[in-house]
């Protein structure tokens, strides 16, 4: 399997998953494409799906990357330096008049050159929500690149898989806040006769996944920089186990008719960890079934990895994704391949046993394709054909090894098994096995610069978790994400369960610990009111718009708003 598209910041958590495939998804996704590149809906949908408030321009605004010189160590000691670095962004000008917001696409853990079209470049065939809501409020648009991140590297040298862990001291989520507000009070444009910094300017951030946690930060941290902001999908509270990430995934496969299909998978995981706790010649067997020859090598904990793939385009598509979703795999493993009979509602599991489903599952002809690209490996799938299929290999995509470092340092979101009555993941992809995949990227780091464990404590106490409650800030989540189960719109049943209300809240009125501004997409996953193709996504981004209209009547310039 082959997938060529540009990238979206999507959260990754420890797994042995490359965090790339997951934001080619995410990004192909919210263009309207499927993972093979093909269109999700027709052209004229897509056309009638188009956000671009503006007329197109005759000639192309010219979008060039420029760089803003910014210090590694913002928080040293007065008088000393720790050497600077070089930020990479972009701006486009080109829908602005005087008075008008700036906005501030951030992109995350990614190269964030790959956004530039179709955030900023009007002339490009978009459905993209940023470009139609800078041409809506005839703003500037910027696209802004986290340190460590593509070009944003100290001394502008690439982050590699031998990358010395002594590089990465000044690469956490505080420095990287405190960039942008050092970038915001010295920004303006030549060609612009208007005081652009936030004092004269309201600035208005958008985020998805971990940039939406850092516009959420921002506001509670920097509002004088930040006016308002838009966070979807913000998973703000730092956890170790995040094992609860495949809960949604099993609760939206009940929801959207593949209960049986869960209930399988339920089974067919509990036959093979029991095949693997066996050892031997069994534990081998069942490895060479799903992967062929030479996977025996791999430990039980690097196999579960492998097993896990079939869940790994959830987050961007749900049981869609054609034609390696799983609603595929579930439509393979619940149709009888002789009489083409398709199981009822408890599955074949409960009638025909675990094993019917497990070799089901290992003949899905996708998989092995899926834990090839996924996991960057060379597994033949044939008994009788000898393969590398090495499933313990350490990130090599620059982006990967930095974020790799940041939820291994400070955030966590270790995803093992959700043990229990609806788990889908082998018992074998423990919370140790998520710590050691940390220490197979980073094997010479050494605390305190890499501690043993996230820093979860500590990093919930700078950021305050899931209970900030900035005012003039707008959180939304998809039912289904399962980054919804550490943001502050969780559903969990050790969650806040805050009451989230829709009416916008006045200029600088921020809720209580007991409510949210915010909305929840039904029957959605992970940031899809970015998505103009998503009939909820209009409706959760003209909340977003109401409440901004009020809010922007606020703003005083010289004194910076609320």
């Amino acid at each position: 399997m082959s997938v060529k598209a540009l990238c979206l910041a999507l959260l990754q958590g420890a797994s042995a998953l490359d965090l790339a495939r997951l934001r080619q998804f995410g990004e192909m996704a919210e263009s309207g494409l499927y993972p093979d590149g093909t269109p999700m809906h027709s052209e004229e949908v897509m056309q009638a799906f188009s956000t671009s408030a503006a007329p197109p321009v005759t000639e192309p605004e010219e979008v060039v990357a420029e760089y803003v010189e910014l210090p590694l160590n913002h928080f040293g000691k007065k008088g000393s330096s720790d050497g600077t670095f070089y930020n990479r962004f972009w701006v486009s000008t080109d829908a602005y008049k005087p008075g008008a917001p700036i906005f501030l696409y951030d992109v995350g853990e990614a190269d964030g050159a790959p956004y530039v079209d179709s955030r900023l470049r009007r002339n490009v065939t978009t459905t993209n929500m940023f470009r139609g809501m800078v041409d809506k409020y005839q703003g500037i648009g910027i696209v802004w690149e986290h340190r460590y991140y593509g070009n944003s590297t100290p001394g502008n040298v690439p982050i590699t898989v031998d990358t010395k862990p002594e590089v990465f001291k000044w690469l956490n989520t505080e420095q990287s806040l405190k960039d942008i507000v050092v970038f915001a009070n010295q920004f303006s444009r030549p060609n612009i006769n208007y005081t652009l910094t936030p004092a004269d300017t309201p600035w208005i951030m958008i985020g998805g996944s971990y940039p939406a946690m850092r516009t959420a930060f921002m506001r509670d941290q920097y509002p004088e920089t930040i006016f308002a902001g838009f966070a979807s999908s913000a998973p703000t509270e730092s956890k170790v186990d995040m094992s609860v990430y495949f809960e949604p995934v099993a609760r939206g496969m009940e929801r959207y008719g593949a209960g049986n299909c869960s209930k399988d998978v339920h089974a067919a995981i509990t036959y093979i960890d029991e095949e693997l706790g066996k050892g031997g010649k069994a534990a081998a067997a069942i490895k060479q079934q799903f992967l062929g020859a030479g996977a025996e090598k791999n430990t039980h904990a690097t196999f579960a990895d492998a097993l896990s793939t079939i869940f790994w385009y959830w987050q961007s598509y749900g049981m869609d994704g054609s034609p390696w979703s799983l609603g595929d795999f579930c439509n393979h493993i619940e149709t009888d391949p002789v009489n083409a009979k398709v199981a009822g509602k408890d599955g074949w599991a409960k009638t025909r046993g675990a094993k019917f489903v497990v070799d089901q599952w290992s003949t899905w002809k996708p998989f092995v394709g899926n834990v090839n690209d996924f996991m960057t490996t060379t597994c033949s799938g044939d008994k009788n054909v000898t393969a590398e299929c090495n499933l313990d290999l350490p990130f090599v995509d620059p982006s990967s090894v930095s974020w790799t470092w940041q939820y291994c340092t400070q955030w966590g979101y270790f995803q093992s098994a959700n043990l229990g009555p609806n788990q889908i993941v082998s018992k074998y992809n423990s919370l140790k096995h998520q710590h050691d995949i940390c220490h197979r990227q980073f094997p010479t780091a050494k605390a305190p610069l890499f501690p043993d464990w996230p820093q979860t404590d500590r990093t919930n106490a700078i950021f305050g978790g899931w209970d900030i409650r900035p005012s003039q800030l707008y959180w939304s989540g998809g039912e289904f994400d399962p980054w919804r189960t550490l943001s502050p719109l969780s559903a969990e049943p050790w969650a806040p369960h805050p009451r989230a209300f829709t009416n916008p809240p006045k200029c600088g009125q921020g809720q209580d610990e007991d409510e949210i501004f915010g909305y929840v997409l039904k029957n959605a996953q992970h940031c899809y009111d970015f998505r103009t193709t998503v009939a909820l996504g209009e409706t959760s981004r003209n909340i977003f718009y109401k409440a901004l209209d009020g809010w922007l009547k606020c703003f005083k310039p010289k004194k910076g708003g609320y």
